[in-house]
């Protein structure tokens, strides 16, 4: 998989349009659009999106369909983070829940009744995002680092030896490592460099 991302990707109406991916309401309803799916005329994506058989599914479908299963009060706000990056990524399974990045400096969410996803406040620098179809991701390093320090035992030596092998992403393990270690007092930190270890000793 090779991805030519760049933080300075452009946002908004200048970002390159999203794929194609069908969702509740635009034009067809759910039981339609999982009709066309049991007919074998649609593949799903993730959730509510889905995309056309013949289209090979990419990380701007991916980051399109998790997008669009958030609510827009919170999509307004929030980045694909941690676990669902990595799966924009193609280097992770399907989250079960979205993980999403919520800046510091933005006024809390509330989601109301529906929770499709698990909320993380956190400190977005420039260089932490990118968008990949028109859709706000933690870049590639950003990720690795949340997978490092926060990603569940079974995870995150599996994802980050994924992320690290990826052509194209830039997430060496060893950039990785050197980018915890410049950070001073970084709860978790010792765990991370311990797992970063792991997927070392576990590459090729």
């Amino acid at each position: 998989m090779v991805l030519h991302l760049s933080p300075a990707s452009p946002v908004g109406p200048t970002a390159q349009a999203p794929p194609t991916v069908l969702r509740p309401g635009h034009p067809f309803s759910r039981s339609e659009l999982e009709c066309m799916r049991l007919d074998g005329l649609l593949v799903n994506v993730y959730g509510s999106g889905f995309a056309l058989p013949w289209e090979q599914i990419t990380p701007r479908h991916r980051a399109a369909a998790a997008f669009f299963s958030l609510p827009e009060q919170v999509r307004r706000k929030v980045v694909l983070g941690r676990l669902t990056a990595a799966w924009v990524y193609g280097c992770a399974p399907e989250p079960e829940k979205l993980s999403v990045l919520l800046d510091h400096r933005h006024r809390a969410i509330s989601q109301g009744r529906y929770r499709p996803a698990l909320i993380h406040e956190v400190t977005l620098g420039p260089l932490d995002t990118v968008t990949i179809g028109g859709v706000p991701v933690s870049t590639p390093l950003r990720t690795a680092l949340d997978v490092a320090l926060h990603a569940p035992e079974p995870d995150a030596i599996r994802v980050l030896t994924a992320l690290a092998g990826a052509k194209g992403l830039g997430c060496q393990l060893d950039v990785i490592r050197q980018a915890i270690e410049a950070k001073p007092r970084l709860p978790g930190k010792a765990r991370a460099l311990q797992r970063i270890g792991a997927a070392m000793g576990a590459e090729p």
